[in-house]
């Protein structure tokens, strides 16, 4: 049998739409129980990825869906063990592993996928009110609403069908939802062939799977098992080159040997050819039952004791929030500020050290303070922040080659609209960077298109700047 792994990426985070125009894809924090398969003869490991295209004049800060089956034929055989929910707003340049599946050796010839709950946030910056659903959207307001499905299934049998598996192999298939397209004019949901959905053969190469926060559930013999925010489970190796990121505080040697069950940590992740899910970096969040939020930065402090407004993602031990849920957040003078990605390159002149470094498009993971207040309109204190990469589209207009960086404008209005009026941000790359769909800096020319990830870090006086992990080449 073969190995089927099932991943996505997606184009657009923050994408806006002239018209309806979108993104769709992943979740980085998505996965059904995955890695560690192993095949025997007659089978084989198919991964299923998600990924996602950009969108224009509505700004999607979510969008939201769960994908509820994942079935080839011939012989209804089911890649997708359980459904998962997926937010494409976040795999502007992620990809997102839904499942790894052992299926029998077969030539198929069609998958038929099903999905259901979508869920979007938008920022109205169409200069008028919107309808949603009933619901009225005033202009420049940030609304979450839950658009009609026009159908909930779809049969891909061209292009990459027919597909057949051969023994003792492993195969992925990647997942693009386009947001531009899945969303109608009237703000529906519709899914088509060739269009909103598009399906291909992963390359043989490793694939990142980054910025996942779950809850630690067992950790033995170098594998660790992890339970994300939406409930899914992944199975993590740890090899001899992941880093582990701890307090001194918590563990002094900041190892293996610092996991227990029940921490919360973020994990940076490698899907190889043979299925496995590898840690690259993990760090530590809090202890167990502690309770955090993943969350987009909407507005930043307006002074040292203001509060901010954060877009919610998703939660851990934070039942009484929920996803797409506008939150106001206060940080005391003694909060604790950090950067969670293990590695970036170094934008000179940055700070991430107090709320005044809190920016519109930052992603964050915040500390849930025992102050919560539940509602339609949430608020609580928090005294831990951790930065993570934010995913960014936008025009290149300069590029530095030999100090590997470069500019990009035409950023959609969860930036230009904001107090903060951010036109234009600064991407820094250095050797580790990762390029996709260029060869060199020196090969990124003034009026492409790019999806820049990283950190999205203030620097007093000057323009932010975007601490390159990955630079990715878009349409």
């Amino acid at each position: 049998m073969t190995t089927l792994r099932i991943m996505g990426l997606c184009g657009v985070a923050m994408a806006a739409f002239t018209g309806i125009a979108g993104c769709g894809g992943g979740n980085s924090d998505s996965g059904a129980a995955t890695g560690g398969s192993s095949t025997t003869s007659g089978q084989t490991t198919v991964n299923l990825v998600v990924t996602d295209t950009p969108a224009t004049n509505i700004t999607v800060l979510s969008f939201q869906i769960q994908i509820t089956g994942a079935v080839l034929e011939p012989g209804d055989v089911s890649i997708l063990p359980k459904p998962v929910t997926v937010d494409l707003a976040q795999l502007v340049s992620d990809t997102g592993i839904l499942a790894s599946t052992v299926v029998g050796s077969a030539t198929y010839t069609s998958l038929q996928l099903s999905y259901a709950n979508p869920q979007v946030t938008i920022l109205n910056n169409t200069g008028a009110a919107l309808s949603l659903r009933g619901q009225t959207c005033p202009s420049g307001a940030t609304c979450t609403f839950v658009p009609s499905l026009n159908n909930a299934t779809i049969t891909i049998s061209n292009g990459v069908f027919p597909l057949t598996l051969t023994a003792s192999s492993s195969t992925g298939l990647n997942l693009d939802l386009s947001i531009p397209d899945l969303l109608q004019s009237d703000l529906s949901v519709t899914l088509a062939n060739g269009t909103s959905v598009n399906l291909s053969v992963l390359g043989n190469g490793p694939v990142r799977i980054d910025d996942v926060m779950g809850t630690v559930t067992s950790v033995d013999s170098g594998r660790v098992n992890i339970t994300t925010a939406f409930g899914d489970v992944l199975v993590l190796d740890e090899v001899g080159t992941s880093a582990y990121k701890f307090p001194a505080s918590v563990c002094a040697s900041s190892g293996a040997s610092c996991l227990a069950g029940g921490q919360i940590v973020a994990v940076d992740a490698s899907l190889g050819g043979d299925g496995k899910l590898v840690i690259d970096s993990l760090s530590y969040l809090g202890g167990a039952g502690s309770s955090w939020v993943k969350a987009l930065v909407l507005s930043g402090p307006a002074g040292t004791s203001s509060p901010a407004q954060l877009l919610l993602r998703q939660g851990i031990n934070a039942t009484s929030l929920n996803p797409g849920q506008l939150a106001t957040v206060t940080f005391p003078t003694s909060a604790s500020y950090s950067i969670a990605t293990a590695a970036y390159p170094q934008v000179a002149n940055s700070s991430f050290a107090g709320p005044q470094d809190l920016l519109p498009g930052q992603e964050l993971i915040v500390a849930v303070g025992s102050d919560v207040v539940a509602g339609s309109a949430p608020g609580f204190t928090s005294s831990t922040i951790y930065l993570q990469s934010s995913q960014v589209i936008g025009d290149v207009s300069t590029v530095n080659a030999s100090g590997s960086s470069l500019s990009i404008d035409t950023l959609t209005g969860l930036f230009t609209n904001a107090p903060a009026h951010i036109r234009a941000l600064d991407v820094q790359a250095d050797p580790n960077t990762t390029l996709v769909g260029f060869t060199s800096i020196s090969a990124i020319t003034p009026g492409k298109i790019i999806a820049a990830k990283g950190p999205l870090l203030n620097v007093p006086g000057s323009t932010p700047g975007i601490a390159a992990v990955q630079i990715r080449a878009k349409s």
